[in-house]
């Protein structure tokens, strides 16, 4: 036992191990690349979303997620403040980029998650096309990687969502 005699929540251990999976799926190498997202700060953090976006989608479909999403989310923005700062992001402009960036990703969520829920790959295909700027041919393979993630993690328990093999590769 140590020094603090608290334990973390078995949500926000859960949301760890699933913000890591989702961030190993995110950096394929595969998803960057000339006719890609752009192996920047700015296409990094769009694979990001597109993969937290899976997540969340996942967990609205199961009763009792609340928490385990809320934590996630949570994590998810303490890792996007911190690439800000490793990216020596002015410590006095990071927030400024944090609430810019957060209203991307929640716009972003509503138009994927609108797209998966309805399983419209063509009009997921043209969201990622608008936000993230890639080519149709790239926006349409992505579109069927998260199609294909999302279908494999319908069924299973979101405990499963920690695994990499519940994350379809690129």
């Amino acid at each position: 036992m140590g020094i603090w005699p608290f334990t973390r929540s078995a949500a926000s251990r859960d949301a760890e191990a699933v913000l890591s999976a989702v961030t190993a799926a995110s950096r394929n190498p595969s998803l960057y690349g000339a006719g890609r997202a752009p192996d920047t700060l700015e296409g990094r953090f769009e694979m990001l979303t597109v993969f937290a976006s899976l997540a969340l989608v996942r967990f609205q479909n199961e009763a009792g997620a609340k928490p385990l999403a809320q934590d996630f989310t949570d994590k998810l923005f303490r890792l996007i403040d911190s690439g800000l700062r490793e990216a020596a992001v002015g410590d006095t402009t990071v927030p400024k980029r944090m609430h810019k960036l957060a209203g991307d990703f929640y716009g972003r969520l509503n138009a994927y998650s609108a797209a998966l829920m309805a399983e419209d790959r063509p009009a997921l295909a043209a969201a990622i096309v608008r936000n993230i700027g890639v080519s149709e041919t790239f926006a349409a393979e992505l579109a069927e990687i998260a199609a294909a993630t999302a279908a494999r993690q319908k069924p299973q328990n979101v405990a499963a969502l920690a695994e990499a093999d519940s994350w379809v590769a690129a």
